[in-house]
């Protein structure tokens, strides 16, 4: 499906979804009653509803004035559960609702039937009543009452965590599916050349600061197809970047004209947005266990569910040998190439923030366990010796928080007889890379 950057803005969605349905819904009253008036079936028909003038205007009031009441009452309703589902849930949650449809469709229902009545009232006279009309905004009116309490449902269940969890969880393992296979496609008939690095290179710079936006790959492809280039990304979609900072390194031939060209096709916005599905939902899912894991809220089984959510997405992809981070062309050429969409970095950049966050926390450590011992089994060669890795990392680390001895024989219990070996094999080695992980993130000392 081919949607426009533009669109996956809130605030242009704010504009566009509810303004369109309302204005559509409001502009419905010149034409019923041009046809009322064509046909002259305005005081003849839906006899159903004998409105006079008086009855008339009053129902059509009444309609307007609810549809307006309601309109604030749902948008009242959004702003203040949704901002105390950030609090609790994460924050960048916020872009997410203010897109979601069923918010959107709702504001323009009621919206629509507000304006509906308004122009409608215009129409009514002692010479001419249009009765047809108006039976439409009693049944708009009905329809209103009816999405509202759609609406109401939906909110309460969006607010969810365990609900608004397994949403992202869903949209990651679709998002995973779909790389895999544009990567198979891709990777069918190619041939065995692979990057031709002997050729001239050029860094292309970022022209602003900002974040990595919307990257049409197809039309990448075919750029770098017509001119004969391979593209390597600097940084994933949805990384900030720095103005001047280096953007992609081409190889091939560059002639004047094809900077400015490339950099057409690439999108340095101001905020971050959901511009890669499974960097974006891997970051929400890790967002949600670190917070839960915080010691102001404390709340290990969400960080559990989030951690299963995770396992489930990455087990539709662990058994597949295919690249996902290289594209290539219709002839098998290497075209493009993306960081961060390898298994093991996707896998860590999952895993280690929330085994880090962990410490001594053995629910969690089991969790992790199971979780990691569930992918090894599922996956293919390069998913295991990552899972041996992290189960190396994790127990080392569990190990260094000196918990009692039989916790940690529950967090082994949940591995089976070959992980149980590796992990006793590779505990030794692994105590010196937890030791250097940790340094990453501490401040250097200052003179």
């Amino acid at each position: 499906m081919i949607t426009l950057p533009s669109l996956r803005k809130p605030f242009v969605v704010l504009l566009t979804i509810p303004v369109g349905t309302a204005l559509t819904i409001g502009s419905l009253p010149f034409v019923i009653v041009y046809l009322e008036d064509l046909f002259g079936v305005g005081d003849v028909a839906f006899q159903t509803f004998p409105f006079d003038t008086q009855s008339a205007r009053t129902v059509l009031s009444v309609i307007a004035t609810g549809a307006m009441s309601a309109l604030s009452l749902a948008y009242s309703l959004v702003l203040v559960v949704f901002t105390l589902a950030a609090g609790n849930i994460g924050p960048r949650l916020l872009k997410r609702f203010t897109t979601d449809w069923v918010n959107q469709i709702t504001a323009g229902i009621l919206g629509g039937t507000f304006l509906y009545a308004v122009i409608s009232l215009i129409f009514v006279s002692e010479d001419f009543m249009p009765r047809i009309t108006i039976s439409v905004g009693v049944l708009l009116a009905a329809a209103s009452v009816v999405q509202l309490i759609y609406f109401v449902r939906h909110v309460a269940r969006s607010i969810s965590i365990d609900d608004e969890i397994a949403e992202i969880s869903n949209r990651l393992t679709e998002a995973l599916k779909s790389l895999v296979a544009a990567a198979s496609r891709e990777q069918k008939g190619r041939k065995k050349q692979d990057m031709d690095r002997e050729r001239s290179t050029a860094d292309i710079a970022s022209p602003r600061s900002g974040y990595i936006g919307v990257t049409d790959m197809e039309v990448v492809i075919d750029f770098a197809t017509a001119h004969d280039l391979v593209v390597e990304f600097a940084l994933p979609h949805g990384a900030f970047i720095l103005k001047d900072q280096t953007l992609a390194t081409v190889t091939g031939p560059l002639d004047e004209g094809d900077e400015e060209a490339f950099l057409k096709l690439i999108t340095i916005e101001p905020s971050r947005s959901e511009v890669a599905p499974v960097q974006f939902s891997i970051k929400l899912l890790v967002e949600i266990a670190l917070r839960a894991l915080s010691p102001g809220i404390n709340d290990s089984y969400t960080a559990v569910a989030c951690v299963d959510s995770l396992t489930s997405a990455f087990a539709t992809v662990a058994d597949e040998g295919i690249n996902m981070a290289v594209h290539w062309d219709k002839e098998g050429n290497a075209r493009v190439v993306l960081p961060g969409l390898g298994l093991k970095e996707l896998v860590g950049s999952a895993f280690h923030p929330i085994r880090r966050a962990a410490g001594g926390n053995i629910l969690m450590a089991q969790s992790l366990a199971y979780s990691l011992s569930r992918l090894h089994h599922a996956g293919g060669e390069e998913m295991q010796g990552i899972v041996e890795n992290h189960l190396s990392l994790l127990f080392a680390q569990i190990r260094a928080a000196d918990l009692v001895e039989d916790d940690i024989k529950s967090v082994v219990e949940m591995l089976p007889g070959e992980l149980t070996r590796v992990v006793e094999a590779g505990e030794e080695d692994a105590t010196g890379e937890v030791a250097a992980d940790t340094a990453e993130d501490e401040p250097a000392p200052t003179a």
